[in-house]
């Protein structure tokens, strides 16, 4: 199953004792899907576990023949009457006060037209509403909830109240009583950040295998050369020893070539060996770049 569908199916099974907080679950249930005012109810849902709290809740509520039924394109489909005695909702211009009303609301408001994913693109939550009102309400009662942050933007078909912040998403779970499906995204959050930190090593190690690699083969090519021009042998002692070191050990890096010397020396020893090495072949270039040059017949 999907994370979404973790989260769904554990909030249709929690408890929901007041009669205040099915109130407003079933409110958010209905002002998703913009069914709080209409005498015939017809709500869809996604799963099975979510149908059958939507049917439980209308008939708590007084609803007449409350059914659930199959959809064609998969899902179901929760349809009711609406009776005047029938208590369905609080009204529409007030919002819940105590934290345990805002977390049954935002359920409500989830298992109606709710959505969570962690992609390898990143972390998504949101509730869908057919109005910019309902996404502002929603917005709120998260506000109230310390989920400070959330988004309100358009849709194709309405508006969505929306959050991409992992920890956002994971203070969400824990405030609406998601346990088990905070585990499953804590192990998910461990597990990416394990992968990442892997990846990072990696990528460390392999650049500097690169820059080691690179270095080398410029410290061969400037040694050879000065073998093949002015000769190893007329080079200062230190020099020559590490130009004969390194031919001896190219795929060494700075510590084994300072290792590797008698007596060793330090790694910022080396270094400053070897660009002294560079410097002497950057003058053997010149020299020869000169003669080339000398050689060209004037027009």
């Amino acid at each position: 199953m999907s994370l979404a569908e973790d989260v769904k199916s554990e909030l249709s099974v929690a408890p929901s004792d007041k009669a205040c907080c099915r109130d407003w679950e079933r409110r958010g249930f209905l002002e998703c899907w913009g069914q709080e005012q209409s005498p015939r109810l017809r709500v869809a849902a996604d799963y099975g576990p979510v149908a059958r709290r939507l049917y439980a809740l209308l008939r708590d509520a007084g609803a007449e023949r409350v059914k659930v039924a199959r959809r064609p394109n998969g899902g179901y489909v929760v349809v009711a009457v609406r009776t005047q005695t029938a208590a369905m909702a609080p009204a529409a211009d007030i919002l819940p006060r105590t934290r345990c009303c805002r977390r049954s609301y935002l359920r409500g408001c989830f298992l109606a037209r709710g959505f969570l994913s962690t992609t390898g693109h990143g972390y998504h939550w949101e509730v869908k509403t057919p109005s910019e009102s309902q996404a502002g309400r929603v917005r709120k009662v998260l506000d109230a909830l310390g989920l400070r942050g959330t988004r309100v933007g358009r849709w194709q078909r309405g508006w969505v109240t929306y959050m991409k912040d992992s920890t956002q998403i994971a203070d969400w779970l824990r405030s609406i009583g998601a346990h088990g499906s905070l585990l499953e995204l804590e192990n998910t959050l461990v597990q990416r950040d394990m992968r990442n930190r892997v990846t990072r090593q990696v990528n460390y190690e392999t650049a500097n295998v690169e820059r080691t690699v690179n270095a080398a083969m410029r410290h061969i090519d400037d040694i050879e050369l000065i073998a093949k021009t002015i000769g190893l042998l007329n080079l200062p002692p230190a020099l020559r020893a590490l130009a004969e070191a390194r031919l001896a050990q190219p795929d060494a890096n700075l510590a084994e070539l300072a290792a590797s010397l008698d007596p060793p020396i330090s790694k910022s020893g080396v270094s400053h060996r070897l660009r002294r090495i560079a410097a002497w072949a950057d003058r053997v270039r010149q020299d020869q770049l000169r003669r080339g040059a000398s050689r060209v017949p004037s027009r």
